[in-house]
């Protein structure tokens, strides 16, 4: 097992926690996150409709619905009661690309002092319901 998780290592550096999220539509997603926030692709099993997404540090996994992990009825919006936050160095080419495709924010944009750690922010959500909290420190 060392050898095979040294090889994975080798080709791409995973973060410890990697959501991943159930999609109703992965062209759509992919598009969203991709052309939108911009995300990188990192690769994807495009039978499996499942895409692996990253941005600088962050890294999400998105996969079209398929029942497998499913635990109850999938409804929108899918992320009920979750935010992911998501640090960026600069909010403002994200929000202005989201501003140019016409794409409402759930939050406005803001500074937030979280026990006096500062923070400038904005909350979008995805195709699917899920909130993304993006931040930079200020």
């Amino acid at each position: 097992m060392e050898q095979k998780e040294e090889k994975r290592s080798e080709l791409m550096k995973f973060n410890k926690l990697i959501p991943e999220l159930s999609v109703k539509d992965i062209q759509q997603s992919k598009h969203f996150y991709i052309k939108i926030l911009g995300f990188q692709l990192d690769y994807e099993r495009v039978e499996d409709k499942f895409a692996f997404i990253s941005l600088e540090e962050a890294q999400i996994m998105i996969e079209e619905s398929n029942g497998v992990w499913q635990t109850g009825a999938l409804e929108y919006p899918y992320g009920r009661g979750i935010n992911f936050q998501i640090e960026v160095e600069d909010v403002e080419p994200i929000l202005q690309n989201i501003k140019k495709h016409n794409v409402p924010l759930f939050s406005n944009v803001m500074v937030n002092n979280y026990s006096d750690f500062i923070q400038k922010e904005f909350i979008v959500q995805d195709p699917d319901g899920y909130l993304l909290r993006f931040c930079q420190d200020k």
